[in-house]
């Protein structure tokens, strides 16, 4: 029995492809993770014809039990001081997609239980949960506000589609960090030597596992090199102060 032939693509159809094929090019790009997203913003509201994106992330400078989503990026409107707000798991709407994992389409916000987390008197919404390695790092939203035509099942696919890029964009923003340095390879080699049934991919992609193998290296190699504990422990003190100026330097940015 012969395959019946594929169904062409219609005019939409195309036009969507062609728009997600170019938000996996810019994805592919070379560059920092964080100076892509505005471009990924607008790149969503294009793909979902939405007015407004935003893009929230959970920060590194929290613990687990005080995780707390910030934007990161938008496009559209959007006060500027969205960019103080945090908002923790299970809070609003996307503290609440964020705790589930699961993605969130309201056609009519005024016929909806989310009304009173919307400012906005009417529209439509969509907020989608964005996952690197199975954990959830942040949420993206798009909002129509003055658009008759309210969102679908259909965009809500397309918003789950862009949200697993946005997710593997920036899982290949940190691991292109990692082979641009000398010092990690030579962590991630030893570690492998070490460990035979360790995989490569599955070291690399593991954020808080690579962090602990650097601080050890970073001990080790001091070490090695003949300093003592306590010079030891001013490098130490030396690596929490840059930390510390430079997330001081990241909030007066915000």
């Amino acid at each position: 029995m012969s395959a019946e032939p594929a169904r062409p693509l219609i005019a939409g159809e195309t036009e969507l492809l062609e728009r997600l094929q170019a938000l996996v090019a810019l994805i592919g790009s070379r560059g920092n993770g964080d100076d892509q997203l505005p471009a990924l913003a607008a790149m969503a509201a294009e793909l979902l014809q939405a007015d407004a994106c935003s893009i929230m992330l959970f920060k590194d400078d929290t613990s687990d039990n005080e995780r707390q989503l910030r934007v990161s990026a938008h496009y559209g409107e959007l006060p500027s001081a969205a960019y103080q707000q945090r908002v923790r798991l299970g809070e609003g709407i996307a503290g609440q997609v964020a705790a589930s994992g699961r993605a969130i389409l309201v056609p009519d916000v005024t016929q909806s239980d989310f009304a009173a987390c919307r400012k906005r008197e009417r529209g439509s919404f969509i907020c989608a949960p964005i996952q690197v390695n199975d954990h959830i790092c942040g949420v993206l939203n798009v909002c129509r506000n003055t658009s008759p035509l309210s969102f679908r099942e259909e965009d809500l696919a397309i918003a789950g589609i862009v949200a697993l890029l946005f997710g593997l964009a920036l899982e290949l923003a940190r691991l292109q960090g990692v082979l641009r340095s000398r010092f990690a390879l030579r962590a991630m080699a030893r570690e492998l030597r070490e460990n035979r049934d360790l995989d490569p991919g599955t070291l690399g992609r593991d954020s808080e596992r690579m962090a602990r193998l650097l601080g050890r290296t970073f001990f080790r190699e001091l070490d090695s090199a003949g300093f003592g504990t306590d010079r030891i422990l001013t490098a130490a003190t030396e690596v929490i102060a840059e930390l510390g100026r430079n997330v001081g330097k990241t909030r007066s940015n915000e």
